[in-house]
């Protein structure tokens, strides 16, 4: 193996857990940009309900809770989470990891192939 297909395997190794690590991250990103609700002045006529500042005896329960059917939210549909963009980005991805592992020409040519469809899922995914 030759010092510059060792430089390009790193290069391309440490790209790949770039993208793995980096992907967490903009879930987090999603709940900062959410805006703030603002508090709504209400008339001094409606009696505002005072919720307990503090600990409560129900919130040191440590027992499992029934929770009301009216309140259960319904898990979101199987394959529905990733848009098509955002699908064909991890495939390839993971075809770009693939590629490297496999070294040689056909690694080579798996790598193109994966960097090819992970930027038509990036051109899908910003449309």
């Amino acid at each position: 193996m030759t010092v510059r297909s060792r430089t390009i395997r790193s290069i391309f190794f440490a790209l790949g857990l770039g993208i793995v690590f980096v992907a967490p991250l903009r879930a987090q990103d999603a709940s900062l940009a959410a805006p703030v609700p603002t508090p709504v002045a209400s008339s001094a006529s409606e009696p505002v309900a005072q919720t307990p500042s503090g600990p409560t005896m129900e919130s040191a329960s440590v027992a499992v809770k029934n929770v009301a059917a009216e309140t259960k939210v319904a898990a979101p549909a199987a394959g529905k989470y990733y848009d098509e963009g955002t699908k064909l980005m991890i495939v390839g991805g993971a075809a770009i990891l693939t590629g490297i592992v496999v070294g040689g020409d056909a690694g080579h040519a798996i790598s193109i192939v994966g960097a090819v469809v992970g930027l038509y899922g990036l051109y899908k995914y910003l449309q």
